[in-house]
């Protein structure tokens, strides 16, 4: 985001038909120092920037970065935020593509179902009783 102050500052003041003069009386700073933030060698800190923005009247958004920057700022993010939540061509395939997966989230009615959406378990269960198999033959001895 590129910063404007110099040229936001040249022309409020140039609106409210005040000269370098006044605008440093006004500011309690002297005329040397608004001729340096116009020319861009030196910027105010932020209290000052805080004072001058009201005193003009504006948000500081405004006199630091140009007219319509929260706008711009807020209309971006609304954007990304709409880019992100919309379904592109992309995403619509794939689902139609993978459309049989949607028994994988109907609910199980038979064991069935259960052993052909969870067989995975079956391995652990199996691998379990044959870890434990031999301290069970050792007990029953």
């Amino acid at each position: 985001m590129d910063i404007h102050f110099r040229n936001q500052l040249t022309a409020l003041r140039k609106a409210h038909h005040l000269s370098q003069e006044q605008l440093a009386e006004q500011l309690s700073v002297t005329r040397q120092t608004i001729s340096k933030w116009e020319l861009g060698t030196a910027t105010p800190d932020l209290a000052r920037i805080e004072q001058i923005a009201h005193y003009f009247d504006v948000p500081a958004e405004e006199l630091l970065f140009g007219k319509g920057s929260t706008h711009t700022v807020t209309e971006n993010l609304k954007n990304k935020v709409n880019q992100f939540l919309t379904e592109d061509p992309a995403d619509k395939d794939w689902h139609e593509q993978h459309r049989w997966r949607h028994w994988y989230y109907q609910p199980i009615h038979n064991g069935w179902e259960f052993l052909a959406r969870y067989y995975w378990i079956l391995f652990g269960l199996i691998g379990m009783f044959l870890w434990f198999l031999p301290s069970i033959i050792k007990a029953f001895r």
